[in-house]
């Protein structure tokens, strides 16, 4: 889960679906995407649970109350439904990445509270069952495994990167590029807490996470700046 794509800064990440996730192009009426939302709603819990292969179009609309044609009007049939659930499930995370405000005041504080948001959500049942099926489905869902990268790990570094930028430009002394120092911190702190939780199913205790959050602002940022 550590990126390998170049890291822009940005403050609030902006993106796109990759140009392989198609969608019908068609006017939808407000009822219309009521019933669009509740079918994503509802696949979304059934896919979370008993995985793609383990639901059929029959029993999301049973469970919705849609019909076959609503999912083929709107998603273009299964896969589709399945890849906008994935993109769906990407921008929830993304929304609440965009509503953080670490502080300004102290970077050390605001990247150890950027560790304790992003791991909070991260680490819910709900993600971890989601990240298990991007990992069964992305060989037969290329697309899945572009829309999570941008719009999970990569997202989440340029956040970072973004408001290392905005600190080193008041004043905080870096040990690297915002771009890299970002990496480094994603690495060290929520790739390395996720991939023990998602192997063992074990939650590194509060200690632990801190030790690891305390290495990495110290591998991050300078000592004569530390509180700044």
């Amino acid at each position: 889960m550590v990126p390998t794509l170049p890291v822009k800064a940005t403050s609030s990440p902006t993106l796109k679906s990759p140009a392989s996730v198609e969608k019908p192009a068609m006017r939808i009426t407000r009822r219309g995407e009521a019933k669009r939302a509740a079918i994503l709603e509802t696949a979304a819990m059934l896919f979370l649970a008993r995985g793609y292969d383990g639901v059929s179009l029959d029993e999301i609309v049973k469970a919705c109350g849609g019909s076959k044609t609503n999912v083929y009007s709107y998603f273009g049939g299964k896969d589709g439904l399945f890849v906008a659930v994935v993109e769906a499930l990407c921008d929830r995370f993304l929304a609440k990445v965009e509503k953080l405000e670490p502080s300004r005041t102290n970077t050390a504080n605001g990247l150890r509270d950027l560790a304790s948001r992003f791991l909070e959500s991260l680490l819910e049942e709900s993600h971890l069952a989601f990240l298990r099926l991007i990992i069964a489905e992305a060989r037969r869902f290329p697309e899945i495994g572009q829309v999570w990268y941008a719009r999970g790990p990569l997202a989440t570094c340029q956040y970072v990167a973004g408001y290392l930028a905005r600190q080193q430009s008041t004043g905080t002394k870096l040990n690297a590029t915002p771009e890299v120092a970002a990496q480094l911190f994603h690495s060290m702190v929520i790739a390395g807490v996720l991939h023990r939780t998602l192997a063992t199913g074990e939650h590194p205790g509060e200690a632990q996470i801190d030790m690891l959050v305390k290495s990495a602002i110290d591998l991050i940022v300078a000592k004569s700046s530390a509180a700044g």
